[in-house]
């Protein structure tokens, strides 16, 4: 079983304290909510922050208001679930709310979040590997190496983005 590797955990209780402990930290800091997509990629040595910041906790990010005149805004942190629900988004964005309520399964739904969905990292089947296995193989340009395994003679990384939620919201 892949295991977490340690990190130091803080829970801020507004916007402005997450932004300073992320000033503190800098590059040794990550951001975290649903933390669907980063929990598995930080067992797999992908990401190996010393710090995680957890974003759960601020009610600020939680919310959806807005209306048909001015628009919708949509906290980074509300989960999947609760926006393929809410009735603001059914009645006037309801291919934001199917696109949500397509994400995965149900568990995944009720934690992940609109900003984790939409900042997802790249999936690709060379680069979603433990350390172990991306070692055998060789690396791949997005962690320490010089070529996509994709496409060997492309000069650029070819993995797509998995988010479900950002066609709907170009």
């Amino acid at each position: 079983m892949l295991r977490l590797p340690p990190f130091q955990y803080r829970a801020p209780h507004s916007l402005a304290e997450a932004v300073y402990m992320l000033s503190q930290e800098g590059e040794r800091a990550m951001l975290v909510a649903g933390g669907t997509d980063l929990f598995p990629n930080m067992k797999r040595r992908q990401f190996t922050p010393p710090v995680l910041i957890g974003l759960r906790g601020i009610p600020s990010l939680k919310s959806i208001d807005g209306s048909t005149e001015q628009g919708l805004r949509i906290g980074s942190g509300v989960t999947l679930s609760t926006l393929a629900e809410h009735p603001l988004v059914l009645r006037h964005y309801p291919a934001l709310a199917t696109a949500a309520g397509s994400v995965s399964t149900p568990q995944l739904r009720n934690v992940g979040t609109i900003g984790g969905n939409l900042f997802l990292d790249t999936r690709c089947n060379y680069y979603n590997q433990t350390e172990f296995w991306r070692q055998s193989i060789g690396y791949c340009m997005k962690k320490d190496g010089d070529v996509c395994l994709v496409a060997p003679g492309s000069p650029r990384c070819w993995a797509i983005s998995s988010a479900d939620t950002a066609p709907v919201l170009v």
